[in-house]
């Protein structure tokens, strides 16, 4: 930004106090800066994203539509106002904003590059789709339920997941064909393996399909509002599984499923986890036997009197598999809250001050999955107030 310095200053601090969620504060330095900067886009849009976050949603799209008029071409201006749009549960007008991101370099590398036409809604007259999952394993989840509503638009569906995600989707009632994402890259590998390696189902070289869709660009696609919503996908756990983690989950108190941290690689993930001891008053409760359905490095860390089940949980099936032996699970904002969601099994959220766009704001459940209900940070980084809430609704 080529401002004086003592401006520039109070830019950064801006920023910095944002990304320590102290947004009263960020905004009284950017607002000191509006004075002398009025109708500069970078800082109108940095308004909207911080009323954004501090849940301000009225103000915060008054700035970003600002921003955006005063730089119609600038991607993250209108993927940020997408995300305020989506916030406020205005979907219809949010996903077609969100549809910038691909121009946004923090999705650069999940673009996709296809000789196949994106599809955009038209009838399929019995064409091949493939449909794939573009960001995380909660989202592939979350909007693999519009896979029915292609079919129903006439098209042949397939689906590309990564493999964690493979087996769990093979279960998916309707019977679709699941693609291994990275099976034409295993193929390459296989002759450099001893032994071989097994490739689960790839699509041929070239990709025999007619058109394609990201899972997140098909709301746009069907013109979905709140009460439009899909029904979560239906997963049909095969009984020797069901029976498999029953008998290893049931010991006649009551069963409840733990995650207590993301992927760390996500870039809210120090708002959305917690540390594992603070799920303590959780695990000791009586009456209650937590299971730790926690995987990966967070794993490790366990509140005292949850049982580990790690190394046991090898996929997102595996996991299903177990959720469905469960009475209860208790999350942070992660794929297995989707997962728990899509399963109809009752699952509480606990989220943070500054909550991912789909959970809204204020509001204790979701249209996107009946059977959650959400705990809230009432201040950002207080998860006191959250964890005693759920204690009492389980006493």
């Amino acid at each position: 930004m080529d401002t004086p310095p003592e401006l520039k200053a109070l830019w950064d601090r801006a920023i910095l106090l944002h990304g320590q969620s102290r947004y009263g504060d960020a905004l009284a330095c950017l607002h000191t800066l509006e004075a002398s900067l009025p109708e500069h886009p970078g800082l109108l849009a940095n308004l909207g994203i911080v009323y954004r976050d501090s849940g301000d949603l009225a103000r915060s799209e008054q700035y970003l539509r600002r921003a955006c008029a005063a730089q119609p071409e600038d991607a993250a201006v209108h993927f940020n106002l997408g995300l305020a749009l989506l916030r406020a549960g205005r979907l219809r007008e949010g996903f077609l904003e969100y549809e910038w991101r691909w121009q946004v370099q923090q999705f650069a590398a999940q673009r996709r590059e296809f000789s196949q036409p994106l599809w955009n809604g038209e009838p399929l007259h019995g064409r091949r789709i493939l449909i794939y999952g573009e960001q995380g394993a909660g989202d592939a989840i979350e909007f693999v339920r519009y896979a029915p509503l292609v079919r129903s638009a006439g098209g042949e569906v397939v689906v590309e997941v990564l493999p964690h995600l493979e087996r769990l989707l093979s279960w998916m009632e309707g019977g679709y064909r699941v693609v291994n994402a990275l099976a034409p890259h295993l193929e390459r590998l296989r002759s450099w393996m001893e032994g071989g390696y097994r490739v689960l189902d790839a699509l041929p070289a070239g990709g025999q399909f007619d058109v394609q869709c990201p899972l997140l660009g098909l709301p746009l696609r069907f013109g979905t509002e709140l009460d439009s919503i899909p029904a979560p996908a239906r997963f049909s756990i095969p009984p020797a599984a069901q029976a498999k983690w029953t008998r290893r989950l049931r010991t006649g108190r009551t069963a409840i499923g733990l995650v207590w941290a993301g992927n760390p690689e996500h870039a809210n993930d120090r708002a959305r986890s917690l540390p594992a001891e603070s799920l303590l008053p959780i695990a000791q409760l009586p009456g209650v036997q937590c299971w730790s359905l926690q995987v990966g490095p967070a794993a490790a860390d366990l509140p005292v009197g949850a049982v580990n089940l790690a190394e046991e949980l090898v996929d997102f099936a595996e996991t299903a598999a177990a959720i469905s032996a469960l009475d209860l699970v208790i999350t942070v904002d992660t794929a297995v809250a989707h997962l728990a969601g899509s399963l109809g099994k009752p699952v509480w959220l606990l989220a943070p001050y500054a909550a991912d766009w789909r959970w809204m704001l204020a509001r204790e459940d979701t249209p996107w999955y009946p059977s959650m209900r959400i705990f809230r940070q009432p201040r950002p980084g207080e998860w006191g107030e959250v964890i005693a809430r759920a204690v009492s609704q389980l006493r």
